[in-house]
């Protein structure tokens, strides 16, 4: 936003005279993302802050954006599966709408950081409530580096904020049943003094159902146990199956789980950095999907969710990081899938 803009939207959100609330404010932001950016700020009483500002008319535009999209995407023939496009952009609009609302990601923040608030190595930014609104969200700045950072760490530094990583995504989908589903890489930022993890932007933050949590604790036991037939069962269940499908399609899921899932069949520390598993995913995925048309697409109900599973992978992959996957998530599971 232009100077000019900024201070209009800071003047909607605060009323007249806002600037009386900050002993300084830069007007150049530290960063910016598609619906917002985030200036830093220092208040009256000294509290330094990071102002989340929210681009003007960004709500409004959700649901007309999300239909035209859909629209497009049924014009072009561009969806190879068989989709449930009205499906996905029903959950489309409900995630967008949620990060949308600053005063809902405030509340997502404070409950994610008592969830997590025993884990050292993470931490997670205060919310001061006098400055947040619907549009601008204010945090506790916390001097961090990008993620790259870790580039430079010791392969120990680097395995033990990737073994955090992946546990805290078993912990949750498994445990809290409430994940945050937006793993992009400027979404984590590390402090090489502490060797902690700060983490940022819980607009994506999801709730799961516990039978839904359930699906997946059994189906994940079940690649783990290599056992097909309960892979199959739980995948009916889930939703990547239906009642009538052939043996064809049931065999072309139960491989492309066991495929995707590697890292949890692997005894021992996975290589994220070294393995080509995306690669052999995606040319599998379309072999299956699109020229044997034998993979329908999931059900809309797990499209965030395995943006954050696929997301994790890419995140260990880019610190470079060797995990041991399968020991971090066999205590969320059951002991069989017999």
């Amino acid at each position: 936003m232009p100077p000019q803009q900024l201070r209009r939207v800071l003047g909607r959100e605060y009323g007249a005279g806002w600037e009386r609330r900050f002993a300084a404010f830069d007007v150049e932001p530290l960063a910016a993302a598609s619906i917002g950016q985030v200036h830093r700020a220092t208040a009256t009483d000294g509290r330094e802050l990071a102002l989340k500002i929210q681009y003007p008319g960004v709500a409004r535009s959700i649901a007309s954006d999300v239909d035209n999209v859909a629209t497009l995407l049924r014009l072009l023939d561009l969806l190879p599966v068989e989709i449930d496009v009205a499906g996905l952009a029903r959950e489309a609009k409900r995630q967008l709408m949620q990060e949308a609302d600053y005063l809902s990601e405030a509340a997502f923040l404070e409950h994610y950081a008592g969830l997590v608030a025993d884990e050292p190595m993470l931490l997670v930014p205060r919310v001061h409530h006098d400055l947040t609104t619907t549009r601008v969200m204010a945090m506790d700045f916390v001097e961090a580096e990008p993620l790259e950072a870790l580039a430079a760490a010791p392969r120990a530094r680097r395995n033990a904020i990737g073994s955090v990583l992946e546990r805290l995504l078993f912990r949750e989908l498994f445990e809290f049943r409430v994940m945050q589903t937006d793993p992009n890489f400027a979404n984590y930022q590390y402090q090489p003094a502490t060797g902690r993890l700060v983490l940022l932007d819980f607009g994506a933050t999801r709730r799961f159902e516990a039978d839904f949590v359930a699906d997946y604790a059994r189906i994940s036991r079940a690649v783990i146990d290599g056992n097909r037939d309960a892979i199959a069962r739980e995948a009916l269940r889930i939703g990547y199956l239906a009642a009538d499908d052939g043996p064809d399609r049931v065999a072309a899921v139960v491989d492309m789980c066991l495929l995707v899932c590697e890292p949890l069949r692997h005894a021992g520390r996975y290589d994220f950095g070294a393995s080509d598993l995306p690669l052999r995913a995606r040319n599998l995925g379309l072999e299956l999907a699109v020229r044997r048309r034998l993979l329908r697409a999931p059900p809309p109900s797990t499209l965030f969710l395995h943006r954050k599973l696929v997301g994790s992978f890419l995140l260990l992959a880019r610190i470079d990081a060797q995990v041991d996957a399968r020991a971090l998530i066999l205590p969320f599971l059951p002991k069989s899938s017999s």
